[in-house]
């Protein structure tokens, strides 16, 4: 936790759940009750429940409602959707310096947010919350984007309850509200820092070969590739790698010593025993 670094993980999460309720519309009726003479564009806020109290009451001379308004209530640790820590997920690939970078398995939150709906008049509630349930069924997903790790995840919303707030009893130079309160839960995930390619532990060079057969000598080196009846065997090319497998020629050391394979290259150390 000494390295400082911000992928905006939990901001986008959140920018992401306010853009699903950023086009909402109430529409206004003639006095025939059919005929539409406007439509209202709803405006939402990030803000709690008692800041927008305020904010509405204060300002009672503008028609501010309806509006909405986004509280982020807590952030809880998910551990049914904790994956394995230790594994790692690739980031970056340099295949010119047979080098990779990954990133931790990221770490699952759930996010509570209320979304209040706040309006003067019963037909505005009804229109902002049928413009909002129907979609949540009780899911939707949303992607969010992080350029600093190279990738996105998707985020399941889950909506939970939708309970009315409306005042009943008010002094006489008040007015009514109507406040609708829709609770909801985002499964998002957070990020440890990218592990450098420097200094990751547990290795950072690519794989470039996969060893498929060995020859414990150079007679059977020499027949490499051939059947009994002198037909040579097909060449299998990984899919994943895209590169042909390689043959490796043991050659012993009474002393111990190191496994090469066609290129050169060492393979690993070993050591003979009597």
């Amino acid at each position: 936790m000494k390295t400082y670094y911000y992928y905006q993980s939990l901001r986008r999460t959140i920018i992401q759940f306010l853009d699903l309720f950023n086009d909402i519309k109430v529409i206004r009726y003639a006095r025939d009750g059919t005929t539409v003479t406007k439509y209202v564009e709803v405006p939402l806020k990030f803000a709690g429940k008692e800041k927008t109290w305020h904010w509405i009451y204060q300002r009672k001379d503008d028609e501010m409602l309806p509006m909405m308004s986004v509280t982020l209530t807590s952030i809880d640790f998910a551990v049914d959707r904790m994956g394995n820590k230790s594994n790692k997920i690739v980031k970056t690939v340099d295949p010119a310096n047979n080098l990779v970078q990954r990133f931790i398995n990221p770490v699952p939150y759930n996010i509570n947010f209320t979304l209040s709906v706040w309006t003067l008049h019963m037909s505005d509630a009804d229109q902002i919350i049928e413009q909002i349930l129907p979609f949540f069924t009780p899911e939707i997903y949303m992607r969010v984007n992080i350029p600093e790790i190279g990738g996105t995840f998707d985020v399941k919303v889950i909506f939970q309850s939708c309970t009315p707030d409306i005042t009943i009893e008010m002094p006489d130079e008040e007015r009514r509200v109507i406040m609708w309160n829709l609770d909801f839960i985002a499964q998002t995930y957070l990020f440890r820092p990218i592990v450098p390619a420097d200094v990751d532990s547990d290795g950072v060079n690519m794989i470039k070969k996969i060893i498929t057969k060995i020859y414990g000598s150079e007679e059977g080196w020499d027949y490499r590739g051939l059947y009994i009846d002198g037909s040579t065997e097909t060449t299998f090319t990984s899919g994943a790698s895209g590169a042909e497998m390689e043959a490796m020629y043991i050659k012993a050391v009474p002393s111990g010593g190191e496994y090469y394979d066609v290129d050169g290259d060492p393979y690993y150390q070993y050591t003979l025993f009597d």
